[in-house]
């Protein structure tokens, strides 16, 4: 017959993946202690606490025990989180007004000239209107989006400078600002 002992491991066997522990003589599996939220380990074997890493920036992970960073959750786009190490989804805030994150667990970034975003947790950026033109970066308002004076025209969306209104040809004029075409 066989015996309780003979069936238990006579080797000293690695603590999982997202598991450590720092003291020697473990005789339990119960011993290997589970990587903090927010951190993973992807080694088995793990004998310190720092061992555990950091979730990336724009990343978090509620769960302890993790043994992958693919684990690690990304912000939605609109959010981002600077830190490393995130344990909730809350951690991730919305972009400001003038910034975007287009793609999940991305930074926010500036809206270029020739665009703005009015609201926090924005994904794009508005373009300035056929007509308009802004030099801003980081625009939060759409009237800084600016009409091309009277005699000028820009057909296209997302004008960045005062040179991309066009003048109008010889014999021919516009009287209004913020014309979108030639034949205004």
């Amino acid at each position: 017959s066989t015996t309780v002992a003979s069936q238990l491991s006579t080797e000293c066997v690695d603590c999982v993946a997202g598991r450590y522990v720092e003291v020697t003589g473990s005789d339990q599996e119960s011993d290997c202690i589970d990587c903090a939220a927010g951190k993973y380990v992807e080694v088995t074997g793990s004998d310190q606490a720092s061992d555990c890493i950091d979730c990336a920036a724009g990343t978090w992970l509620a769960a302890t025990g993790s043994a992958s960073a693919s684990a690690c959750i990304a912000c939605s786009a609109g959010t981002y989180v600077a830190v490393p190490g995130s344990s909730q989804a809350s951690a991730c805030v919305d972009c400001v007004a003038g910034r975007f994150a287009a793609v999940a667990g991305s930074p926010c970034t500036d809206c270029v000239a020739g665009s703005y975003t009015v609201a926090a947790g924005s994904s794009s950026c508005v373009d300035c209107a056929a007509g308009t033109f802004s030099t801003t970066v980081a625009s939060q308002l759409s009237t800084e989006c600016v009409d091309c004076v009277a005699g000028r025209y820009v057909e296209v969306t997302g004008s960045d400078q005062l040179a991309d209104c066009i003048d109008c040809a010889a014999g021919k004029y516009v009287e209004v600002t913020g014309s979108d075409q030639a034949s205004d």
